[in-house]
């Protein structure tokens, strides 16, 4: 049996006044998610009637408006019947102190300045109608003094009364407590209140208190905000409301307060204030905190005539990391580089600086003030050094870098939005160069970022547009001069933007995600085409193509080129697999079980590039691989050059000791094909023999002399 409440929630009436259109939109949004019924006036002569015609149960009115300001309208509010207990929240741009006293004096219950936090207003008006409710009772229903302090106690709320013409004051038992007190030790008066008070309000308060004496008729009602604090329990918020009777002749008689402890509320309203500001994974400052502070920091700059900094850092190959070990890992990882971020920064002299998380693996630094752009610099640097010490994650030992991208103001932007704009487009000049370093704002780097983002919005239609293309360069055997191989090489001619090279535009291919889509195109074309030439009687030979980093990581990598090779009847041992060394020593056990999987199918594997990368042997022999491929950074001065011809000759040395074959990549010259017949490297594959070709070309290539080559 379920048992169903019957009491139907009260929805509260909210009256708000203020000419500025927007304000009343976003205020009718903010409040109706608050469960709040929304009343609505553009003026101060709509109010009123407004007032009397639907008596709101609380209401949020603007100061500045025509005609009737809100000061004026407070005053007739309060002089109606129904509008002497109704809270009032005044608001407006000014913080001055004459606004505030003026507001007071008007009858406002509080008051708060522009631009409101939407967050919390709701909950704030909330907390008005119940602190007003609460009072309301209190003087209307005269329950017995039991009742009514055990309704003070559980809403810690204390009341008092000042008799002015005896001077008699009195306190409830929770006005008391609410002060560390008790009845019949502490002598109710205003010097032992003010005891309780911090020194810094004790004067606004007195000015306060001097405020309702001077009032010159009865039910004029006042509120204020102050702290209490008592030995061993701190500070606590107070909210502190009264409202004044006057005799015949207009002097205050009789003047009675009540103090409501919202401490919890405070609290409550300060938690939400930090999600709404700070990062609740590293405790940085968010986003919108930073671009407040930056534009505070420009117009300071400005004023002074001084320099300041914004760094933007992106972490290389976080991805990676976070799918290799996971997201809980990849939430560690980024709380230990938000540390060491602010760390790095701490020791600025000039100023304090504000480090913030913008999202994702995206962290932003502001120096608001440097002496010379080489401060930033020196940041930079500082940076670097200490995110790109190894990281334990529980046991796994990590290296991430970071690229860093930074803008001085006011030199590379006076506003926030271009001051931001140019430090990611530094960013991403960095990410082009190579990753793991810093770069200085120049305007040319806009010219990049632009060309980039061209890039990528042709890229992402260059498959359904047909704009791709596959070359193949041929890879000959040493001992015979026989073709029994080609590498397939990607091409893009944009109808657009025209030949764009793969230098370029497959960095940003694999930044975007795009590489995925198009390797898997690569891979399914270079079957196609090999599958193609044997149909056509030519000479069997095996294609190798590249994986990309992405593709290399994917779990299902081994079940894609199965499906390919099935669909395009490419037999199994003429294809080959090319993968970096750097890619497999990402992840050495991940890379293991992966190329073991490859190599069940029955395809080759390739280790591209190699002698670039920072493999070590005993890392090596546990690669399934067939075959080793000599970068051509070392063939091209392999002749003239001791230290690359020491290179070349130690790697084809491994290879043969592991039982692999080379494939020097990169010959042009004939004294380098010596070189590499006397190592007896197997292959050989270079614009000495032929450049990449397109698929009919390299069909001729292949019938003439039957796939023979004279070397």
């Amino acid at each position: 049996m379920s048992i169903v409440s019957d009491v139907t929630p009260v929805i509260c009436r909210v009256l708000v006044v203020d000419d500025d259109l927007t304000a009343r939109l976003l205020a009718t949004q903010s409040l109706q998610q608050e469960g709040f019924e929304v009343l609505l006036a553009d003026n101060g002569v709509t109010a009123l009637r407004t007032f009397q015609d639907a008596q709101p149960d609380i209401v949020l009115m603007d100061v500045e408006m025509p005609e009737l300001n809100g000061f004026e309208v407070c005053r007739q509010l309060r002089s109606l019947p129904c509008g002497k207990l109704v809270p009032i929240l005044m608001a407006t741009g000014q913080d001055d102190l004459d606004s505030v006293r003026e507001a007071y004096a008007a009858g406002a219950t509080d008051f708060v300045t522009k631009p409101f936090n939407w967050k919390i207003l709701g909950h704030r008006l909330n907390y008005m109608i119940r602190a007003s409710n609460t009072t309301e009772q209190l003087r209307e229903l005269q329950i017995s003094e039991t009742r009514l302090g055990n309704a003070q106690r559980i809403a810690r709320l204390g009341n008092w009364e000042w008799h002015v013409t005896s001077g008699e004051i009195y306190w409830s038992d929770q006005f008391y407590q609410l002060l560390g007190g008790q009845r019949g030790r502490t002598k109710p008066g205003f010097r032992s209140f003010l005891r309780c008070v911090p020194a810094r309000e004790r004067c606004q308060l007195r000015h306060w208190l001097k405020e309702q004496l001077n009032c010159h008729y009865s039910g004029f009602m006042s509120g204020i905000n102050h702290s209490i604090g008592i030995p061993g329990q701190g500070l606590m918020n107070m909210q502190h409301q009264v409202e004044v009777f006057c005799d015949d002749e207009g002097k205050a008689t009789l003047i009675a307060g009540t103090m409501l402890d919202v401490s919890e509320l405070k609290q409550a309203q300060d938690q939400v204030l930090r999600l709404a500001r700070f990062d609740s994974l590293t405790g940085l400052a968010n986003r919108s905190v930073f671009s407040e502070r930056v534009k505070l920091a420009i117009e300071t700059a400005d004023r002074n005539g001084f320099l300041g900094a914004v760094l933007f850092l992106d972490l290389d190959n976080f991805k990676r990391i976070n799918d290799t070990f996971g997201h809980g890992m990849g939430d560690l990882l980024l709380q230990e580089v938000a540390r060491r971020i602010t760390e790095s920064v701490s020791d600025n002299d000039q100023s304090s600086p504000l480090v913030a998380r913008f999202g994702g693996d995206e962290f932003t630094v502001l120096l608001p003030e440097i002496n010379q752009i080489s401060d930033a610099e020196e940041a930079a640097r500082r940076i670097l050094e200490s995110i790109g010490m190894t990281i334990d994650l529980a046991g796994h030992e990590v290296v991430v870098t970071p690229s860093i991208g930074i803008a001085i103001f006011p030199h590379h932007g006076e506003d926030v939005d271009s001051l931001m704009k140019n430090v990611d487009a530094a960013m991403y000049f960095v990410k082009h160069a190579g990753k793991n370093g810093y770069e200085l704002f120049v305007k040319s780097m806009n010219i990049v970022a632009k060309r980039r983002l061209e890039l990528e919005s042709h890229l992402r239609h260059a498959i359904e547009l047909n704009e791709l293309s596959l070359n193949y360069q041929p890879q000959v055997e040493m001992s015979s001069g026989r073709i029994i191989g080609v590498e397939a090489l990607l091409r893009w001619h944009s109808k657009e933007l025209g030949f764009v090279s793969p230098v370029e535009f497959i960095p940003v291919a694999e930044e975007t995600g795009l590489i995925s889509p198009i390797g898997e195109w690569v891979l399914r074309e270079a079957c196609h085409q090999t599958r193609a030439w044997q149909v056509q009687g030519l000479p069997e030979i095996r294609v190798a193509v590249n994986l990309s980093v992405r593709q290399f990581a994917k779990q299902n990598l081994e079940k894609l080129v199965s499906q390919v090779l099935l669909d395009t009847g490419l037999p199994v041992h003429c294809l080959e697999l090319e993968i970096t060394e750097n890619m497999l020593m990402d992840d050495v056990e991940g890379s293991v079980e992966t190329l073991h999987r490859l190599k069940a199918l029955g395809v080759q594997l390739a280790i591209d590039d190699f002698g670039t990368g920072y493999s070590s042997l005993s890392y090596l022999k546990r690669f399934p691989i067939d075959k080793l491929k000599v970068d051509r950074s070392f063939i091209t001065h392999v002749t003239t050059d001791p230290g690359d011809a020491s290179v070349t000759q130690a790697i084809i040395a491994v290879a043969h000791n592991l039982g692999l074959s080379v494939t020097a990549e990169g010959v042009e010259e004939k004294s380098q094909l010596e070189f590499l017949r006397e190592l007896q490297c197997e292959e050989i594959q270079g614009y000495l023999f032929s450049r990449p070709l397109k698929a009919d070309d390299l069909a001729q290539l292949l019938k003439s002399n039957n796939g023979y080559i004279q070397i």
